[in-house]
């Protein structure tokens, strides 16, 4: 019996140090093809990842896209990122990826293809829709076009590049007075816009321009640009208009800039209430709370953010922070596990759900992770330390600002 237990314990340590081995074997050879990318070498980069690991793995299949794409071999890119959504269908990562080369080969229909299936994993993914209403646009299908750009503009209400090419959109189906709306709204974010003046011109609508509130905000902006955030505040104060979504999006940004936290929450509170399926404000609010030590209203933003835009990895991933300083590991990873499931080569998801299982005693797990961070990011001094540690001990993660 005895000599049964240390028979399996030597077999238990032999995988262990085997898997180990294996694992630094896989890390050293994608450290080995980074460095060679970014010498521009991508057949040899391609090459190492041939010869050192295991072509079938997700990672390197979708490395190998990666890979060539940049050195230009867009079949074969195109082949790999396929491979890539065959292994990992209900990922947005390969998609995305595969769209790179098929873009290139003018297939757009490809591209098109891949954006919906995208968008049905994911109806709000900003980049997808603003993507599939540039690429309706330049068909000239500026209907369908419209609908994306739509669907950016309900949750982001001033980006500003897909108000602008809703305007042009909307001119070419002349629609005017919708036209002369989006316009007059870029002018807001840019008030020289060249394409939007031009815009405006070619509908004769200069007369309609409210030039006061546009030297209100150019002023704003260039105060701004000086970091006199008070007086950028005071520049709009003669134009301020309680209902305008625009005025008070923009004084909430200044007052939190200068550090007027109050002023700056009422500010953000009505333009949720103009627009209550924005995410801006919510960010807005969700940072005043930050600096306010307020975790439970920050957490209240963050929370209403999901509730219209459930895979938002930016938001995802503060919630998973918020969880994970206050030792709820279980709920920390069920945010981290959302942004790898859609992204599984995301380093700081994957770091974060190391050190979550690293929290929780699960050490062999943790580690897997770890090790593929490495992957990705080869001196990453989190991961190593996660390797290196004995015991469970605090995280120092990433702090990056992350798309939605």
């Amino acid at each position: 019996m005895k000599r049964n237990l240390i028979n399996t314990l030597i077999v238990v340590l032999f995988l262990n140090s085997f898997l180990f081995s294996q694992n630094d074997k896989i890390t050293l050879a994608f450290k080995k093809s980074i460095e060679q990318e970014k010498k521009y070498d991508y057949s040899s980069a391609i090459q190492t990842m041939y010869d050192e690991t295991d072509t079938n793995t997700y990672e390197v299949i979708i490395r190998l896209g990666w890979l060539y794409y940049k050195g230009d071999y867009k079949k074969r890119s195109e082949y790999y990122y396929q491979k890539a959504i065959n292994v990992m269908p209900n990922a947005i990562e390969p998609r995305y990826g595969y769209c790179f080369p098929a873009y290139l080969l003018e297939n757009y229909n490809s591209v098109i293809a891949q954006d919906k299936k995208i968008l049905e994993i994911d109806p709000n993914n900003k980049t997808i829709n603003s993507n599939l209403a540039h690429i309706y646009y330049y068909n000239k299908d500026y209907n369908n076009a419209l609908i994306y750009f739509q669907k950016v503009i309900d949750l982001y209400p001033w980006d500003y590049e897909n108000n602008l090419m809703m305007g042009w959109a909307y001119l070419k189906l002349n629609k005017n007075q919708e036209a002369q709306q989006a316009f007059n709204t870029v002018l807001l974010y840019s008030p020289k816009d060249v394409s939007a003046n031009d815009g405006l011109n070619y509908l004769h609508k200069n007369d309609t321009k409210d030039q006061k509130l546009l030297d209100a905000f150019y002023k704003s902006y260039s105060l701004t640009d000086a970091k006199d955030y008070k007086g950028a505040i005071e520049a709009l104060k003669p134009v301020y208009d309680k209902s305008s979504y625009y005025t008070n999006v923009r004084l909430g940004w200044l007052c939190y800039l200068a550090g007027i936290q109050n002023e700056a929450l009422n500010y953000y509170k009505l333009a949720t209430e103009l627009k209550p399926k924005a995410i801006e404000p919510k960010l807005g609010l969700a940072n005043i709370a930050s600096v306010m030590g307020n975790k439970n209203d920050q957490r209240v933003q963050y929370d209403a953010i999901i509730a219209i835009d459930p895979h938002n990895t930016y938001v995802r991933y503060q919630l998973g922070l918020m969880d994970y300083y206050k030792k709820d590991y279980p709920a920390a990873i069920t945010h981290f596990e959302k942004i790898v499931s859609l992204y599984p080569t995301d380093a700081d998801g994957i770091l974060m759900l190391g050190w979550s299982n690293w929290q929780m005693g699960k050490v062999p797990e943790s580690k897997a992770f770890f090790n593929k961070v490495l992957w990705e990011s080869p001196d990453n001094a989190s991961a190593l330390q996660g390797l290196n540690s004995q015991q469970p001990k605090a995280a120092e993660p990433l702090q990056k600002l992350r798309k939605g």
